[in-house]
This record gives structure tokens, sequence and C-alpha cells, in this order.
């Protein structure tokens, strides 16, 4: 590891490299950050008082619990610009604008291409029958309807034909729509990737070709992946509202 211009800075990252390797006793972090153990003892400390640095039970300096957090905001973070990119490169692919919307209790949201959550206010549509539903609603309601396994025999079906496909493509608001699902391992959808173009611009104005819905459906396999989950008491947090972007009841 390089040091820096700071040397207090350089201490405290050689007694992390010790503490990444597992917990250790003073004398540890001492003997292999090769800092004078009145240094390690105030840094210590000091680092305590930051939540870089706990104890554990027997005594051992560990890793703090603000460190675990920082660690978490940086995953996400590098999550977030591989999703940014994977969209962006299907756009450039596709030539349709590109979203990804997730559930998050009874609302659809739409994570933009900047990939930070949007306004969660309704735009007063429902997603109660499936065959008057939007693409996007109707991949989300063929996950959930059968998982519930109360959905009417027509929805049924159709329901059915969606997870077979594992896609949906249809109008709304002037745009043809693609609907794609973003399935985790188990099999439970995650997200759903959705490109848009006015339908003028589309082929034969009815339909996406066979090779726009498969970059889409390679697409949604990377992106679940990389897909980090987002904890739902995100949106109460009142960050990056924008009432352009819509969020449906599903």
């Amino acid at each position: 590891m390089l040091p820096s211009s700071v040397g207090v800075l350089d201490k405290i990252s050689a007694i992390l490299v010790v503490l990444e390797k597992g917990p250790a006793c003073l004398k540890a972090v001492v003997s292999e950050s090769g800092l004078k153990r009145p240094t390690v003892r105030r840094l210590v400390l000091a680092m305590q008082e930051l939540g870089l640095v706990q104890v554990d039970e027997q005594g051992q300096y560990v890793i703090g619990a603000r460190l675990i957090r920082l660690a978490t905001a940086a995953h996400y973070a590098i999550a977030d610009c591989d999703l940014l990119r994977e969209l962006s490169a299907l756009r450039a692919t596709t030539g349709a604008s590109v979203r990804l919307h997730q559930r998050y209790g009874d609302q659809r949201i739409c994570v933009a291409e900047a990939l930070r959550l949007k306004s969660a206010t309704g735009d007063g549509k429902s997603a109660r029958a499936i065959a008057n539903a939007d693409p996007v609603s109707r991949v989300f309601v063929a996950w959930r309807r059968l998982s519930r396994g109360h959905a009417p025999r027509d929805d049924a079906l159709a329901c059915s034909r969606i997870r077979h496909h594992g896609w949906v493509q249809g109008a709304d608001e002037g745009c043809l729509v693609l609907a794609v699902a973003v399935c985790g391992r188990d099999g439970n959808l995650a997200a759903v990737l959705s490109l848009s173009s006015p339908s003028r611009q589309t082929r034969r104005e009815a339909s996406y070709s066979r090779e726009v819905i498969k970059s889409a459906m390679e697409a949604a396999t990377r992106i679940s992946s990389r897909l980090p989950v987002k904890e739902a008491t995100a949106l109460a947090d009142g960050r990056d509202h924008d009432p352009q972007v819509r969020s449906t009841s599903v």
C-alpha cells in the first residue's frame, strides 16, 4: 500500500489493514502494523469514538459498525454504476428509453437512468385487470397473483404466459413498451426492465424486433446479478424525489 502525504492517515490505515484480517489484540496490532504501542493505543481509542473500531466479547479489536456501513454504501455505489452502464448500453443498442422498476410495498417505483428512487406518489392507475394494465404492471401482477394463487381464470392464463416468456409488450400512453422480468436466483421477481419508444419509431409500429427483445432479455439476466437490494424505508427519507416520474400501485 502506497503511503499518503498525511502521516496520521497512514497509521490509521496500517491499523485497519491488521483488523481487516480479523480480530486482534493490542499486542498483535502493534506487532503487525509496525507502530509504537502508545501510538496504536491512542489511535485505536480515537477510532473507537468514531465507530471505526470496536472491542469484541474476547476483548480484541475488530472493524467497527461505521466502517461496515460505509462498506455497504460503497457496494451499493459500485452496483449502481454497473447498472447505469448496463442501462446506457441497452439504450444505445436499441434506441429506446430504458428504465428499471421495483416494488416497494404496494408502490411501483421507477428507478431511472441515474438509478435513484423517485417519487412514490401514485398516478391513480390500477393493475387489477391484467389485460388493461400497462406492460410493466402486467409483469409485476403476473408474479404476484400466481404466487398468491387467487387470480381469475383469464388472468391466470395471461400471467402464466408472461412468466413463461419472461416479457410482455404493449402500448402505453402513445409509446410501445417492452417489459422484461428481472428475476433473482430464487426465481422471484426482483425488478422489471422496460424499453419505451414512440409507436412511430418502432418496427411495423406494432412490436419490437426479435433482436431488441433478445438484447433486453440478456441485459435483464446481467442486471439480476448486479441489482442491489434497497430497503423500502428509503422512500421515507425524502431523498431524490422527482414528481415527473410516476409510481403505480400494483
